[in-house]
């Protein structure tokens, strides 16, 4: 099987690699058609990548996506969303999984775990702990989904135990 790249949805393509806004790419992806979407978007914290915006506005954008990416998730498929903290211009830290939760479940998605990820690395905060996590939601969208234990288990630290 050849590898083929597209820059837009074509269920044929290996891979798409889609320079441009996101809802117009899930808008051309039919109903029902992934099973699997794995995402890490924007914070809104000011990076060169993101536009900032009032926080209302951000969260109704986070919103527009999911209700796509739900719209275009197979019945038994699984959507896994990355996020952290917003930092607010007065320092006030606002945690996105609280926000994109209850988004989430007003689609009628399901929380299946609340996946945290440490690393060591990041901003250097002052007035602060520095935020050394982020957190990946994953939902289904029903009780029929895909899920293989076996291949992710961490052997167990003491032997013998299951």
């Amino acid at each position: 099987m050849s590898q083929y790249i597209s820059d837009h949805y074509n269920r044929n393509a290996s891979v798409t690699l889609h320079s441009g806004d996101r809802l117009g790419l899930l808008a051309q992806i039919p109903s029902g058609e992934v099973r699997l979407i794995v995402t890490s978007p924007p914070y809104n914290i000011g990076k060169k990548y993101e536009k900032r915006l009032v926080f209302a506005q951000y969260l109704e954008s986070q919103r527009a996506t999911l209700s796509e990416c739900s719209r275009i998730l197979a019945s038994d498929g699984s959507l896994c969303w990355q996020t952290g903290n917003h930092i607010a211009t007065d320092g006030e830290i606002f945690p996105l999984d609280i926000y994109i939760y209850q988004i989430c479940k007003s689609l009628g998605l399901k929380l299946r775990n609340r996946i945290v990820w440490c690393f060591e690395h990041g901003l250097h905060c002052r007035k602060r702990f520095s935020g050394r996590y982020e957190t990946i939601l994953w939902f289904t969208k029903s009780d029929n989904y895909v899920f293989n234990l076996d291949p992710v288990r961490v052997p167990q630290k003491y032997p013998g135990k299951n």
